[in-house]
């Protein structure tokens, strides 16, 4: 229990819980890149394969720890739990460890090429499984950059109007000392806004820096246990070795007390060079120590770099630029230079044009992010939604294949286990209903999630009865059919590629202001809507099938016709809804 205690705290700490899970990553992709190397030895291959088995056994600690942890936050953290258990299925449902199983047999084998692109795929699903992890904390802070950068636009639009009527009156020929005030006050409006994003940033800039601070320290104090540890499993004559050649290097090191001749000075200098060359190799060694632990090297440093840089707030220079040519207009006017003056309020308007369009441009890679980070949690939790849903197919097949005749208590409380099992299921259908509700945008896969969720009702109280006929059987494949659908079709919006992507940014470009992206796009809905038609197609020739056998239930038949006769009617509505763009 105190591991998990030490745990909780780690992820409610922001950022440090991956950090495990971000260090295994980082050591596969080293497997992968030496498997890649043309020629290898069998010492390598033995190294890679080591490698291999204590990346399988820190995954495998890690997914328990996934397990445990979600178990520990239920009641306390319900929300977090519930993203630990989908991070947990998915990695369940991808199969990885038994996939690190497989490439650590390929490597044993010497199958190098097999295991890369064993290695490849993993790598892919451990990032998916990481962005998942990261997903929940990133979107609350997209959330509010968003809300912060639409706050800056409404004040740069305020802004831009407020120098127009300035520069509308000045055109008119108004008063100097009215325009002069009107100019001022205008100045002091941008100056207060400067002031605003440098203090946005800096809060921003410290808060990064204080979470980075206490990374470093996590990774300093693991590579501390992971030296310790390393210490404690040496034997005793291997630490009297390494004392040995310690006292001996100390020896080599001290200079002679008397003096040396020629011969002694040439071998003197020749032990420095070899002492060089040994220090030389320390160091390099060291260097790559640090590196395994995380510490930065040069390529970390630049886009440390380069994430200091895009800390500051596009759009504030040009702000302040802007500012700068109100006050040269104010000058202008104090001198009655209102032709001069026009001129500097025309660069004012156009560097706060400036400004809006960089904002623009953020908050529209803002919302790229944010929709992205919405179908990587929807398509987790669809793919744990059809893992549970399968489970529950498995044993309504199963006590079907029994005769009802031959069926006993046991099968019954089968059953009725099966159907709460289908009620947990619906409960998760509800939380993805209610995430793609609140996005607005998706109009056939929100009717596909209700449809979804009426059928995991009818089916959880089919069970309850024992009712494990071919309709029940047939609703939860189309249950099962529906989730991967829905599963595919997001997997395709994720892979889009980066061509198309310019297109979109290029197109909201042209258009001017940034408008929110669909989550699922046009044709993604026109499919979506189809399938569900096709659906309750084949949902109404089934019933139909049923109704003319001898000794049907008539009045359960006619409970299933009406629920179809609604459905057919939600389908009609969010047809209506997509062709005449309510949704948007």
């Amino acid at each position: 229990m105190k591991t998990l205690a030490e745990a909780t705290l780690k992820w409610n700490r922001p950022g440090t819980f991956v950090l495990m899970f971000s260090l295994t990553v980082c050591l596969l992709c080293q497997n992968v890149s030496r498997a890649q190397e043309p020629a290898a030895s069998q010492s390598n291959q033995s190294n890679l394969s080591d490698k291999q088995e204590a990346i399988s056994q820190q995954f495998k600690r890690f997914e328990s720890t996934l397990h445990d942890l979600g178990e520990y936050m239920k009641k306390t953290d319900p929300a977090r739990a519930d993203l630990l258990f989908r991070a947990f299925g998915q990695s369940k449902q991808n199969q990885m460890t038994v996939e690190m199983q497989q490439v650590l047999q390929m490597l044993d084998k010497g199958q190098l090429g097999d295991a890369v692109e064993r290695q490849e795929n993993l790598l892919k699903n451990m990032q998916n499984l990481l962005a998942l992890l990261q997903s929940e904390d990133r979107m609350s802070e997209v959330e509010k950059e968003k809300q912060r950068i639409q706050d800056l636009l409404k004040d740069v639009n305020r802004l831009i109007g407020q120098e127009r009527d300035v520069r509308a009156a000045t055109e008119r020929g108004g008063n100097p000392a009215d325009l002069k005030e009107k100019q001022q006050k205008t100045a002091d409006s941008a100056q207060k806004l400067v002031d605003k994003i440098e203090q946005q940033d800096a809060e921003k800039n410290d808060s990064q820096k204080s979470e980075a601070d206490s990374k470093s320290s996590d990774k300093e104090q693991e590579g501390q246990q992971k030296d310790q540890k390393s210490q404690e499993g040496k034997s005793d004559s291997e630490k009297d070795a390494d004392s040995k050649k310690s006292s001996e290097s100390d020896s080599k090191g001290k200079p002679p007390e008397n003096g040396k001749s020629d011969s002694e000075q040439k071998g003197s200098e020749g032990q420095k060079s070899d002492q060089q060359s040994q220090s030389q190799q320390q160091q390099q060694s060291q260097q790559q120590q640090k590196g395994q632990q995380g510490k930065p090297q040069e390529g970390e440093s630049q886009q440390s770099e380069e994430q200091q840089q895009q800390q500051k707030t596009p759009g504030r220079e040009q702000i302040e630029q802007a500012r700068q040519e109100m006050e040269k207009a104010i000058e202008e006017l104090e001198k009655k230079q209102k032709e001069a003056a026009s001129r500097h309020q025309d660069d004012a308007i156009r560097k706060l044009a400036e400004a809006k369009e960089k904002l623009e441009e953020m908050l529209r890679q803002l919302r790229e992010e944010e929709r992205e980070l919405m179908l990587a949690a929807m398509e987790a939790r669809l793919q744990k939604i059809l893992a549970q849903q399968k489970r529950v197919y498995a044993g309504t097949l199963s006590i079907g294949q029994v005769p009802e005749k031959e069926r006993t208590s046991r099968h019954t409380a089968r059953a009725v286990q099966l159907s709460r099992e289908e009620s947990q299921i619906g409960l998760e259908v509800e939380k993805a209903i209610l995430l793609i509700t609140d996005e607005g945008s998706s109009v056939a896969f929100s009717e596909a999630l209700a449809e979804v969720r009426d059928d995991v009702q009818n089916v959880s109280y089919r069970l309850n009865r024992v009712q494990v006929d071919e309709l029940t059987q047939g609703i939860e494949q189309d249950i099962i059919s529906s989730l991967e659908e829905m599963i595919e079709a997001l997997q395709k919006e994720m892979e889009k590629s980066d061509e198309e992507k310019k297109k979109q940014q290029q197109q909201q470009q042209q258009q001017g202001s940034p408008e929110d992206q669909a989550l699922i796009d046009m044709l993604a809905e026109i499919k979506m809507l189809r399938s569900l038609q096709l659906r309750v197609n084949n949902r109404t020739r089934r019933i139909e099938k049923l109704a003319l056998e001898e000794g049907a239930n008539q009045q359960d038949i006619h409970e299933q016709l009406q629920k179809l006769a609604n459905r057919q009617t939600r389908i009609q509505n969010a047809t209506y809804i997509l062709a005449t763009g309510k949704n948007k």
